[in-house]
């Protein structure tokens, strides 16, 4: 064989590789206009976005809608005999142990109004105003001071719940403006509702990608389990619509 000849074949087979490899990388499209590697489509149930972080950067965890009952023997339980208790008045209290022992004080740091025991009872959310809380963990002498509110303008102060020993829920949302760009003042003063989670391992903050099931913009909680279950409802009701969205669940990576 001619050697321009065979120059000219080695170039075609390596433009063939690159262009194949490109393609594989990218992935086909899918109907929503975003790409899979598998090319697979989103599935009823699936969440408005499948990107591996959100907008503002932040890891993305899943909710799936699934069938739940409240187990209320496992609830009384998981709730008799706390550890850890909140003693004095709101915003001017303390957390105490069961040997009565003060872990917290309200003071320039914090002003306590309640804790939440943690599922395994090690550690306890101390709960203050203005978006300010902190986990403790008495036995492995541990302060975790927990976001305030997430990345991005017009955000609310977390809420936080429980949903696993090493695992916190956060609700906020997205401030509702007026006309001129101010603040909305009245009760209905939420454009989207948000939510969170943090991880108290490795001290994480990740976004919960909403399930496509779910279409309106603002939710309520109903109810938050330690398990990562969660009650949604739709708020506000929409009139001629059943307001009760049903149960779901944190999917958290392993």
């Amino acid at each position: 064989m001619k050697r321009p000849l065979l120059i000219g074949l080695l170039l075609v087979a390596v433009i063939a590789a690159v262009v194949l490899w490109i393609l594989d990388t990218i992935g086909p499209e899918t109907g929503d206009g975003k790409t899979s590697k598998d090319g697979s489509q989103p599935k009823p149930g699936e969440s408005r976005t499948s990107n591996a972080s959100s907008p503002d950067g932040l890891p993305l965890v899943q909710m799936k809608p699934v069938n739940y009952k409240i187990d209320y023997s496992a609830l009384s339980r998981e709730q008799e005999n706390p550890p850890f208790e909140h003693r004095g008045g709101a915003g001017t209290g303390r957390v105490i142990d069961r040997q009565g022992r003060v872990l917290m004080e309200s003071g320039k740091e914090i002003g306590i109004f309640g804790v939440a025991v943690s599922p395994d009872k090690e550690k306890v959310l101390v709960k203050g105003a203005e978006g300010t809380n902190f986990v403790l963990e008495p036995s492995m002498e541990r302060k975790i001071k927990l976001p305030i509110r997430p990345p991005g303008a017009n955000l609310f102060s977390f809420d936080w719940h429980w949903i696993g020993p090493n695992l916190l829920f956060g609700v906020t949302g997205v401030q509702a403006l007026d006309a001129s760009g101010e603040p909305v003042r009245h009760d209905n003063n939420v454009a989207q509702s948000k939510f969170y989670t943090f991880d108290l391992i490795t001290e994480t903050l990740s976004e919960v990608a909403i399930p496509s099931a779910v279409t309106q913009p603002t939710v309520g909680i109903r109810k938050v389990m330690s398990d990562g279950h969660i009650h949604l409802w739709d708020d506000p009701a929409v009139e001629g619509k059943e307001p009760d969205l049903g149960w779901f669940k944190i999917e958290v990576p392993q």
